[in-house]
């Protein structure tokens, strides 16, 4: 006949079984916070990222549009220096018609008195 036991040996490996399913469930529980965690970071890395690249992307759209009107400016500051060049030019020439002009009545005149 078999013997009976007091079933202490049978408490000892339900609590055993007990202790290790706790550990498992403590060590998966880590596992899937530390998981969280790491998708969280990454979010928010990604986050970061957008808002440097949302940033990065206002500076250079505003040094462009400093540039534009820059180059608007000197565009303008040409402009009016070639207006400027272009008038002396005319007024260079008409000056020369008028001493020509000028000339050719002293010339006239001078014929006619020595006539």
């Amino acid at each position: 006949m078999a013997r009976k036991g007091s079933g202490l040996r049978l408490a000892i490996k339900v609590v055993k079984a007990i202790d290790k399913a706790g550990k498992q469930a403590a060590r998966d529980a880590e596992r899937r916070q530390k998981a969280r965690a790491r998708e969280q970071a990454k979010a928010d890395r990604e986050y970061q990222k957008r808002l440097r690249e949302r940033d990065r992307d206002a500076i250079r759209a505003e040094k462009d549009r400093a540039s534009r009107s820059k180059q608007a400016e000197k565009l303008n500051a040409a402009q009016a220096k070639q207006q400027f060049k272009d008038s002396l030019i005319d007024a260079q020439e008409e000056y020369a018609e008028r001493c020509s002009e000028r000339a050719a009545l002293r010339k006239q005149f001078i014929n006619a008195v020595l006539r």
